[in-house]
C-alpha cells in the first residue's frame, strides 16, 4: 500500500467521522434499501417470487443499486 491510497483512507474515514459527529445519520429502519432487502429477503425464502434464484439475484441488485443511487444520507445501527 502506498501512502497516496492511505492518504486517501484518512481523508474518507475523517468525514465519515465528521457525519457521525454532526449527527446526520439516519436510523436503520428509514432505510429503503434496508426494508427492500429484509422484504426480498423473506419473500425469496417463502418462495412468493416465481424467478429463478440467479434471476432474482440480478434484479434485486439493480433495484439496489437504485435505491443506493438516490440515498442521500448514510445509515447509523445505534
Amino acid at each position: 500500500m502506498n501512502v497516496f491510497s492511505l492518504i486517501k483512507i484518512y481523508r474518507r474515514a475523517s468525514d465519515v467521522l465528521d457525519i457521525v459527529k454532526e449527527g446526520n445519520m439516519k436510523k436503520l429502519w428509514a432505510s429503503k434499501t434496508f426494508w427492500f432487502q429484509l422484504l426480498s429477503c423473506s419473500a425469496a425464502v417463502a418462495g412468493v417470487i416465481p424467478l429463478p434464484p440467479e434471476t432474482l439475484a440480478v434484479v434485486v441488485g439493480l433495484i439496489n443499486i437504485g435505491l443506493r443511487l438516490v440515498t442521500k444520507d448514510p445509515v447509523s445501527v445505534v
